[in-house]
Parts: C-alpha cells; structure tokens; sequence
C-alpha cells in the first residue's frame, strides 16, 4: 500500500484542487478523501481541479466541507487537504449516495446503504466511511447505522465555519448537499478505529421528559438550561460550547458512551437547549465537562497506542468535533501533532473538525454498535 497527503491555502478552488490533484498523481491513488474549508463558496471546481490534477480515470472520491481542515503537519482554518491510497488493486473502493436526509434521515441512510450493497454485488465490506450533511438530525441517522449495519462505520458530519449555514460533500466528481455518502472497502485492506471522548460526568442524572428532534425542553421536572446549571452550580452560556455536554446514560449497555453537544443560538429564555443531535423522551443524562488537558493527554495516549497495532499504518483519517477546536483554541494542533510525532519518518493524515461523529467504540470483543458522537475525536487507521 502507498499514500500520500497534500494541503493547501490556495484561495481559488479550482487551482487548489489541481495542486492537490498534482501532489497526489505520483501516487496514482484508487480513492481520494478531500477535505475543505467553506470558503470556496459552492465548490464544483474544486472536483476538478482535482481530477484534472490526478489525470487518472476512475479514481474514487469522498469528502466534505469542515470547520477547516487537518493535514499531516498542520491544522488551518482555511484551505483544503487530500489523501490518497493505492493498494495495487488488493482493495476495492465503492461509492454510493443518497438525497432527502435532511427531510428523513432514516430512509436517506437506509437507501444508501442499499446502493452500497448493489454496487459492491453482494460482497461484505470490511468498513464504510460516512460523509452526510449536518442540518440531519444525526441520532436518526444513527439508529439505522447502530441498528442495521453489522460492519464498522466511521466518518462525521459536513460542518461550516460555525455559522451553522451550509455545507458540501464530495462524491467522485460531485458536489452534493442534503445528503449522505458512503464509501465502502472490500479486500485486503487493514483499519483500526479509536475514540477519544474524555470528559467528566458532573452531578445527577436526569430523566428527559420532554424533548422534540434535536431540541431538548425538560429534564427532570425543570428546564434543560435550568438543568445544566443545577448540576454544575452555574448558568449555561454560549460561550460554554466545547465545554458542556450531556452524555446518554444507558445502564443495560455501559460501554455505549454517547455525547450531545450544544449547538450556538440554543434559546435561553425558552429553557431549551438545541443539540446536534436529538436525545429521546425517557432517555437518562448527565452533564459533561471537558478540560483542554485532559483532551490533548488522551489524544496522545491514543496515538502511543498505535504501537500494539497487528499491522503497519499507512494512512491515517481524523474526524474531530468542531466543539474540541472552540476549546483548544491555538492548541486544536495537538490533535494532529500527537500522530505525526508518533511516526516522525512520516504519516500521510488528513481530516477535519466536524459536526458530529460517527464511530464504534473498543470492547472486549472488538467494537461496540456505530454510534453518533460529539465531542469525540475519532481516529481512522489504514494501513
């Protein structure tokens, strides 16, 4: 297997993805995973400036818009990254796409998953990579994805620059909104996923009593907002993005840890708190604090656990929560540095800050069921 990765801060987004495209070629890369910023504006030419920089006919492609976006050496809020991966054909890549996951995200998952497994002609893949559109409510995603799906699926969420506008996904030589895309591999293909998510449950747990899609009212007789401050002894700001969240208490499956950050523009005066994701009327919470130490010491740890892999990485994809970046502010590099120094002869690694993430978690046995996460750094090894 050869990799390798490229970035770039070129404003104009047709000669950004040619650069990409050009650094790329020599690779003569099977699949392609790009990574942008939103500040191309609607970014058809991106896709081809990168194709016409390859110069190389059936290339796979999936990507999307984040927060910015992460390359082996760097992290930035504007510019575009790409990966690209040749097995010698030992691997094969598939795409498939679907729209409407906005309006159902349910059925939108549920159809791509199907034209996955009609292109892949009955053949399991060992992993799917996800890419969808944030404005979904990603715990319905999830219920299909934790539900029906007995491979590992991993990937995020699109994600803008936190205006909470728009965003973009990449599929082969399309540039699509609404949507979800999934890459599926088959072959002789080696992936490891690690989740970091180390925040600290605070106070009671509470009861959600009333909720409505990605909006949470009522918590234990009383307000979210009000039950947010009850357990941590202060009210919840705006500002308090990155560092509050609520985690799914579920005792029958305890190794299930899911975090729900806040989104910004959550109504204060109503009492409601509006998440990424929806949490269920009878489900049980808590509260969840994040420290920027704790965080960066658990990427790390991650990364020095790469040393008890079974085999050798050669690529690496990291799906961030854009809520770990208003955090860590200036120390948001650690989350690629902790990687990079772990294989200082060089680790091709892109990725992006997202809006929600998708992964499995480790067990005893493997993996949990896909779940949605926030707050999470997800890790994607290939090799």
């Amino acid at each position: 297997m050869r990799a390798a990765s490229a970035s770039t801060s070129i404003p104009d987004p047709y000669r950004a993805g040619f650069a990409l495209g050009e650094s790329l070629a020599s690779t003569a890369p099977e699949v392609v995973f790009l990574f942008s910023s939103v500040h191309y504006g609607h970014p058809p030419e991106l896709l081809e400036g990168l194709h016409d920089g390859l110069n190389r006919d059936g290339v796979v492609v999936i990507g999307n818009s984040g927060d910015g976006c992460y390359e082996t050496h760097r992290a930035t809020d504007h510019g575009a990254a790409a990966l690209g991966i040749d097995t010698g054909g030992k691997a094969k890549w598939f795409l498939a796409t679907a729209r409407g996951v906005t309006a159902n995200p349910e059925d939108a998952t549920r159809r791509a998953v199907a034209a996955l497994r009609a292109a892949m002609g009955g053949v399991t893949p060992s992993l799917i990579y996800l890419a969808a559109d944030f404005h979904a409510d990603a715990s319905r995603i999830e219920t299909v994805l934790r539900d029906e799906i007995d491979v590992p699926v991993v990937g995020g969420f699109a994600a803008d620059d936190n205006k909470m506008a728009e965003c973009f996904l990449y599929a082969n030589q399309e540039t699509v909104n609404d949507a979800v895309v999934l890459l599926g591999v088959a072959g002789e293909v080696h992936t490891d996923i690690s989740i970091g998510n180390a925040l600290t449950a605070v106070g009671a747990i509470g009861e959600v009593e009333q909720a409505e899609g990605t909006q949470l009212h009522r918590i234990d007789g009383i307000s979210a907002v009000d039950f947010i401050a009850r357990e941590t002894g202060k009210p919840v700001l705006q500002s308090d993005r990155g560092i509050v969240s609520l985690t799914i208490v579920d005792p029958e499956r305890e190794g299930e840890k899911r975090l729900r950050a806040i989104v910004p523009g959550f109504s204060v005066e109503e009492g409601t708190l509006g998440l990424y994701g929806g949490i269920e009327r009878g489900k049980h919470v808590q509260v969840c604090l994040a420290n920027p130490e704790s965080l960066i010491a658990e990427v790390y740890a991650m990364a020095e656990r790469t040393a008890a892999l079974n085999f050798e990485p050669k690529a690496a994809i990291i799906v961030s929560c854009a809520g770990r970046k208003w955090l860590l502010g200036g120390q948001i590099e650690h989350e690629v540095k902790a990687l990079s120094d772990r294989f200082p002869a060089g680790l091709p690694i892109v990725g992006f800050p997202s809006f929600g993430e998708i992964g499995p978690l480790r067990n005893e046995t493997g993996y949990t069921r896909n779940l949605f996460h926030n707050m999470t750094y997800v890790l994607l090894l290939v090799g």
